[in-house]
């Protein structure tokens, strides 16, 4: 796991939400498990449904672009504190329980050992518009580099979890 340090802080104060609590549309996003796309792509059921909607023809070394754009997931947050802690402390703790929850449901299909999610909370001014975003990718092809530099983030809380269980180290 590797995290930057505006999300450092955010991550200790959490408790770690049961997934069970964790709104509808998220429990039925891990309920709709995974399937493997085009290319091998790792994709949310949920996000990608028949396919209909995305092109097909992907290419290996750019399966990691892929794979962000269809698993991008919006954390329902409207019903956490407008206050800025207790929101920004919910926001991380549905966020990670969800991130933990994907992750063990895509966990032994193929190429799930290099599964990550990635975690974004918006801490500036606005940070009730900018809510929480999870997104999930291999790091394979086309993996962006600025993942790997999450200090260059300076309005969002950022984590990167590599596993299950991620969610309970720091």
């Amino acid at each position: 796991m590797r995290m930057n340090a505006l999300m450092l802080p955010l991550w200790k104060a959490t408790e770690v939400a049961d997934p069970h609590t964790l709104p509808a549309e998220l429990r039925d996003l891990i309920d709709g498990g995974w399937r493997t796309g085009p290319a091998g792509a790792l994709l949310l059921n949920g996000c990608y449904g028949d396919g209909s909607g995305w092109r097909s023809d992907w290419r290996a070394g750019d399966i990691a672009e892929h794979e962000l754009a269809v698993n991008d997931v919006g954390i329902p947050c409207d019903d956490l504190p407008a206050e800025r802690e207790p929101f920004l402390r919910g926001a991380v703790a549905r966020s990670r329980a969800f991130a933990d929850a994907a992750l063990r449901a895509a966990h032994g299909l193929p190429a799930s050992d290099t599964l990550v999610a990635i975690v974004s909370v918006g801490v500036d001014d606005d940070f009730r518009t900018h809510g929480a975003t999870v997104k999930f990718a291999t790091e394979r092809g086309g993996f962006p580099r600025t993942y790997g530099e999450l200090e260059r983030f300076r309005f969002e809380a950022m984590a990167v979890l590599d596993g299950p269980g991620e969610r309970d180290r720091v």
